[in-house]
């Protein structure tokens, strides 16, 4: 019975050498370089299963998005690999491609860095092929027999092997092959899993490929959590070196959920489970002969997964101080106090459907790019009992909605609170995504990201989005910051005097080692923002000439021409000159040339300038 179980074995093996790619696909990324990315490039990485050296001289990767090509003549884009290129057995050839500069690591060492037009992954969907020529394939679809290996991934994309795609990936995960590349049953849901990248190149040690029976489960992975409105899962189970079938192949397959009775299956597509219920559950899988008996020695594997719990909470902070990745309940009604919605060029890829909403303690971002909420809000809707995951995006805390919400109600009017930059700056998880305001400030420049260098605006210069702007109360710096490409003050004219704000708590922590926190706050929409006239600024008659100033005097008059105390920051906030006086002149010839804020307090009124000096 072993003797011909084995020449069974040695028998399929050959079969499947013969009939799927000896060269495979074993792991795709398209997340490279994006935010919060494992490494800095996408890569392809190939695996040779077979039992000899593989020649793919003159062979190429070629890639095109979920649904393209979609640009005439339809082609797919192409890197080829050079002449003279081997894969020795069980061993792996990485493919460097594209790559970006916002986060992550590089590679180990490629085998092939392709630096002129490197292909461009998605980081989420799209298709790989692995072609034994250079010369493009055409259309969204793929016939079987012009390419040697396929992989599909995402739930979108129109080329795939077997009857469904990879799962969708991220700019943390890749589409690996399991068992190290060795299984090949021509089905991308099944031969795959979805998992943190992890490259290997030829200097990587060599997998022989085993000859005995094998099963996996690819998904769900084990330990996966899945929200508690969940109730059914999809079991998909591969299995390599072995045939399953009811008496005319090796054997079939046993499974059992939660300890529960034995599950006979005769065949490998996926198993549905249903009517699960809020906690852990257990699927086992295991390969048994005609007979019914375990193979020797057994083959089975096992995974393990969560439907989670939802936790109510009664208010906002407390669902701040909430689990990161756990899922809430926010009892109570709650107000809208900003939604972005797509305008112009901007899109709702970008705009992600996201919306601010607060109550009496605190605030918090909606961020809903899965679209789960399409009942339409606006800013003075209510809605309530939300449901949803506390995650975070470069620290800011986001509460991503499970299920749709109605408007409870309209008109409901939320006052901003109003605060100092040194409250915000001190503050900035108290104010994050809640409405405030500012009375008095002044913008004076840009500040590059991963800088605290000061840009001095120039003539005209506009709104410009994703920009940070340095902004002065007359006592601290802040970060003004243009997050909203969509709002209807980007390309208009940066106010140059004081003005008075109304605007959202935000804040952002970089990837650096430690991080570094930036407080901000992003003013929502034109009306956001009051240029105050000198009547605002309380002094009557104010005058503060000349302005630039080049002779090293300064005049500051008005209407009551009382003692005053005049302070002068430069545009790091750090105070230069301070003085009190009844005269209407300074010398400030000490300065250097620059931009400069002028507080000056008269009669118990405070107002500020900007003052360039020459």
């Amino acid at each position: 019975m072993k003797k011909i179980y084995l020449f069974t074995s040695i028998m399929m093996l050959l079969i499947g050498f013969t009939s799927n790619a000896q060269v495979v696909i074993s792991q795709v990324y398209g997340g490279g370089g994006n935010t919060g990315a494992q490494y800095l490039n996408d890569f392809v990485e190939l695996f040779n299963r077979g039992t000899v050296a593989a020649d793919i001289s003159g062979w190429s990767v070629q890639y095109a998005s979920a649904t393209g090509p979609s640009t005439s003549p339809f082609l797919w884009a192409v890197n080829s690999i050079p002449a003279a290129t081997t894969i020795a057995p069980g061993k792996y050839f990485l493919i460097k491609l594209s790559g970006g500069t916002t986060s992550g690591i590089a590679l180990p060492t490629p085998d092939l860095d392709v630096t002129t037009s490197p292909l461009a992954l998605s980081g989420t969907t799209g298709k790989v092929a692995l072609v034994n020529s250079a010369t493009a394939l055409s259309g969204a679809t793929l016939t079987t027999g012009t390419y040697i290996d396929l992989v599909g991934f995402g739930p979108t994309v129109t080329a795939f092997e077997g009857t469904a795609a990879v799962a969708v990936l991220s700019n943390t995960t890749a589409a690996i092959r399991i068992n190290g590349g060795c299984t090949d049953n021509n089905s991308n849901s099944t031969d795959f899993t979805v998992g943190a990248p992890t490259p290997k190149n030829s200097a990587t040690a060599a997998n022989i490929c085993s000859t005995s029976p094998s099963v996996t489960i690819t998904s769900p992975v084990n330990a996966t959590i899945y929200n508690p409105l969940t109730t059914s899962v999809t079991v998909n189970v591969s299995v390599s070196n072995f045939t399953v079938a009811n008496g005319t192949g090796t054997g079939h397959i046993h499974y059992t959920v939660d300890g529960g009775a034995t599950i006979m299956k005769y065949d490998t597509t996926p198993i549905v489970l249903t009517g699960l219920s809020v906690g852990s559950h257990t699927v086992v899988v295991s390969l048994v002969d005609n007979a019914h008996a375990p193979l020797s020695p057994s083959v089975s594997t096992t995974s393990q997964f969560t439907i989670a719990a939802l936790t109510n909470v009664s208010a906002i902070t407390i669902l701040r101080a909430g689990t990161l990745n756990a899922y809430y309940t926010l009892n109570g009604t709650v107000v809208v106090s900003h939604v972005r919605s797509p305008a112009g060029t901007v899109s709702v890829s970008t705009t992600r459907n996201q919306k601010f909403i607060q109550d009496s303690t605190g605030g918090i971002l909606i961020d809903d790019s899965a679209g789960k909420i399409t009942t339409i809000f606006a800013a003075g809707d209510s809605m309530n009992n939300v449901s949803g995951q506390l995650t975070d995006f470069n620290g800011m805390l986001q509460f991503v909605p499970l299920q749709n919400q109605t408007v409870v109600s309209s008109g409901n009017t939320l006052t901003p609170q109003n605060i100092t930059i040194a409250a915000l700056n001190a503050n900035v998880n108290t104010y994050e995504s809640k409405l405030i305001s500012f009375s008095n400030i002044t913008i004076t420049g840009t500040i590059a990201s991963g800088s605290t260098t000061v840009t001095p605006l120039t003539a005209g210069q506009v709104f410009t989005t994703s920009t940070n702007y340095n902004v002065f109360d007359g006592t601290t710096n802040g970060v003004l910051r243009t997050g909203f490409a969509e709002a209807n003050y980007i390309g208009t004219v940066v106010p140059t005097v004081a003005f008075s704000a109304t605007a959202l708590g935000y804040d952002n922590v970089t990837t650096a080692t430690p991080p570094v926190l930036t407080p901000q706050f992003i003013i929502r929409n034109n009306a956001d923002i009051t240029v105050l006239s000198i009547e605002n600024n309380e002094i009557v008659g104010l005058k503060v000439y000349p302005n630039p100033v080049s002779n090293g005097i300064l005049h500051i008059e008005s209407n009551i021409n009382t003692e005053r105390t005049i302070s002068l920051f430069d545009v790091l906030g750090k105070e230069v000159i301070k003085t009190t006086t009844s005269n209407t002149t300074i010398n400030i010839s000490n300065l250097n040339s620059g931009i400069y804020i002028v507080k000056i307090t008269e009669g118990g009124k405070t107002a500020t300038r900007k003052l360039v000096v020459k």
